[in-house]
């Protein structure tokens, strides 16, 4: 089996199992009586905050490229990033990829230093997700106890496992990603006694992919960079979270729920499954996110958290493929042919 085929088995296998209990004990009936209740209207705010993310996401990514290319401007980032988080369809995460190798293409710059970006940008992410995480536990402390009945979704202690594992993860990469800013030739020695195993063909490739990131890294020197990359961070997942409240008026159980609390899990659900199970296009992972988060803990009835999981994930997955198509389009950009070529030249 090839490795295109066993990343497209693998996701295959995430969505069934993730469909299995996200849809376990629905009916059909009142998955329907859920959906035809649903007061559209409210979906309008939540496909302009949709927009808005992304519009900010193309303003960070440039602070993050203009260490590489400074005059770059935030218009010729939008085309590469909205058919790159359209290609977050395909198997693997393969949007990431493709992301990099449009920007690599149109700017003339490396792969490496392009896909140095997106790592670092996806590290931006991680840590305010752990700032979440942490100051969820910190000042509300029974969050994510559950107040219904499925004892079966109960996710705290896994949140907790997540939070730990990720913390020590991104402690590892910023010390690293300091030592090749700072010491170098540190780095390099680190770098060249872990992959004294590989075959050389792939220490090579090793190596330029560290030199092409350390390149990318130099967002650290870039004081002003620097911190309108953390506060267009900070912003970016404020709408997260917000965008997830018109779809809460659109189901109408905004009434008895603690709303902060009740968005911030929700939001921090649909991250840490997605990022933990990344199906094509989170197909799955993000449904049964949403079931854990109303459902699991907040008790709302499983019918109507699986028929908000389906809409939000129509919310923001349609809204993707809609305007990375037309970009796609605009730019006569094939994704099958980018991604074999891709591979090709991997």
């Amino acid at each position: 089996m090839s490795k295109k085929h066993l990343h497209l088995f693998i996701g295959l296998v995430i969505i069934a199992l993730s469909m299995y209990y996200a849809f376990r004990g629905v009916k059909l009936s009142e998955l329907s009586d859920a959906l035809m209740s649903v007061r559209y209207i409210y979906l309008v705010p939540a496909v302009i905050l949709v927009v808005l993310s992304y519009l900010l996401r193309a303003m960070r990514w440039r602070y993050l490229v203009r260490p590489v290319k400074k005059d770059i401007k935030t218009s010729a980032l939008f085309s590469p990033l909205m058919v790159g988080y359209m290609s977050n369809m395909l198997p693997a995460r393969a949007g990431e990829f493709i992301r990099a190798y449009l920007l690599a293409r149109k700017e003339r710059i490396s792969f490496g230093s392009a896909f140095a970006t997106i790592f670092i940008e996806r590290l931006f992410d991680l840590i305010l997700l752990l700032f979440m995480i942490v100051w969820i536990l910190l000042f509300i402390p029974d969050a994510f106890a559950p107040k219904g009945q499925d004892s079966s979704l109960q996710v705290a202690d896994k949140v907790r496992i997540f939070g730990l594992i990720s913390f020590i993860l991104c402690l590892f990469i910023l010390l690293f990603s300091a030592l090749l800013q700072f010491r170098n030739d540190l780095a390099l020695k680190i770098t060249g006694f872990f992959i004294k195993p590989f075959p050389l063909k792939w220490k090579e490739k090793i190596i330029d992919l560290v030199h092409s990131f350390r390149e990318g890294l130099n967002i650290i020197r870039d004081g002003r960079g620097f911190l309108a990359t953390i506060l267009l961070s900070f912003l970016i997942w404020g709408i997260f979270v917000v965008t997830y409240y018109p779809i809460y008026l659109a189901f109408d159980i905004d009434k008895g729920l603690p709303i902060v609390s009740s968005l911030l899990i929700l939001c921090l659900m649909v991250a840490v499954f997605i990022t933990l199970a990344p199906t094509p296009g989170f197909l799955g992972s993000y449904h049964l996110a949403c079931v854990a988060a109303l459902h699991g803990i907040y008790g709302v009835p499983k019918a109507v958290a699986l028929s908000y999981g389906i809409v939000a994930w129509l919310v923001a997955m349609g809204s993707t493929v809609v305007i990375g198509s037309i970009f796609a389009l605009k730019d006569h950009v094939s994704i099958f042919q980018v991604s074999a070529e891709k591979e090709k030249s991997e």
